[in-house]
């Protein structure tokens, strides 16, 4: 078996949240720039409406510090 990785601060906020670090991880994306465009590749559709949850997350400050590694 492949050694578990340890958790992130994506993971982390991701709990907190009662949310997926996946999307976590999309509304990082997405508050660096209206411009930032990220194209996750959905293969099923509970993955699909899951990056659809992940816009609608805005993320606070400190929570953006932590994901920054700040």
């Amino acid at each position: 078996p492949r050694p578990k990785s340890p958790p992130t601060p994506f993971h982390a906020v991701a709990g907190e949240r009662g949310t997926t670090p996946q999307e976590i991880c999309l509304a990082w994306h997405l508050s660096h720039s209206p411009h930032v465009i990220p194209i996750p590749g959905a293969t099923r559709p509970e993955t699909a409406r899951s990056s659809a949850r992940a816009a609608a997350l805005t993320l606070t400050r400190e929570e953006l510090a932590r994901l920054d590694g700040g």
